[in-house]
């Protein structure tokens, strides 16, 4: 909808405030499941081809009955109160978990939470949480729901450039300091190969890395969402556009013994609702 309403992938990427390369993929996916093509591209604008023309106000209906289910939620259900236990690590919980913890509650104000920020693995069934999120590759066994899929990229800033130089291909990444998460000691890269800088610094913490990575003490493998405000500044530059790893996944996990509470329920169906809408 944002391409054709733009007439153009830098315009709709604008107006969803993501990178044009996100645009392109999302589409070429889209085409690629539909087996048809939807825009016909020119150097000069974008247009729907006939089969885009058709499908384009079935969408629009469609996104609009989705905005009606996601007020109808913010309307008090009958039978659903009371606690919801989440925990979350940091990168994903304070960014993206609390602010929609934040929603639902203004239109729920039956349902109380707990909400812990813990940077390690969380067991649901034994540790007593409704949910706890996790992001990561694949789903995890057990209950999980994939809520959105997550953009990464390797970024460095430019004064790190300026001093080692710019790789210009996977390759070139020995050659570079790394700047890496404890429990990731190398990237998988999109082309199923495994590449990995020099060990300079390691952390169990993604915002620390992205500290660092400003800084201009190496290379690191982070969400683009967490790092739109420096990429956008020009403090950070993105490397190798096209071999970054497939995009993770937000996993929300609960225990796979244990139905989830109804508020608990009607809390996963809001989240699945709203990410789904994100380009992450």
């Amino acid at each position: 909808m944002a391409v054709a309403d733009a007439k153009s992938f830098s315009g709709a990427a604008e107006v969803l405030d993501v990178s044009i390369s996100v645009v392109s993929r999302q589409i070429t996916a889209l085409e690629a499941e539909l087996g048809v093509g939807l825009l016909k591209r020119t150097t000069r604008t974008v247009e729907l081809t006939e089969a885009g023309a058709s499908y384009l106000p079935r969408i629009r209906n469609l996104l609009a009955e989705l905005e009606n289910a996601n007020r109808s939620l913010k309307a008090p259900a009958s039978g659903a109160a009371g606690p919801i236990r989440v925990a979350a690590p940091s990168v994903v919980g304070l960014p993206l978990v609390a602010p929609a913890i934040a929603d639902f509650t203004s239109g729920q104000p039956q349902i109380s939470f707990q909400f812990d920020i813990l940077d390690r693995a969380v067991d649901p069934q034994e540790e007593g949480y409704d949910l706890a999120f996790t992001l990561g590759e694949q789903a995890v066994e057990g209950g999980a729901k994939s809520l959105a899929q997550i953009e990464v990229g390797l970024f460095a800033s430019p004064a790190y450039l300026a001093i080692f130089g710019r790789p210009r291909g996977p390759a070139d990444l020995s050659a570079h300091r790394g700047l890496l998460l404890t429990n990731q000691p190398d990237w998988k890269l999109r082309s199923s190969e495994h590449f990995q800088p020099r060990p300079h610094f390691w952390s169990n913490r993604l915002d620390v890395l992205k500290t660092m990575c400003v800084a201009g003490h190496g290379i690191a493998l982070l969400p683009n969402f967490l790092v739109q405000a420096e990429f956008a500044g020009n403090g950070l530059v993105q490397l190798l556009d096209g071999f970054e790893p497939k995009p993770l996944s937000l996993m929300a996990v609960h225990s796979p013994t244990r139905t989830p509470t109804a508020q608990a329920q009607m809390f996963l169906g809001f989240l699945n609702t709203r990410f789904r809408r994100l380009r992450l």
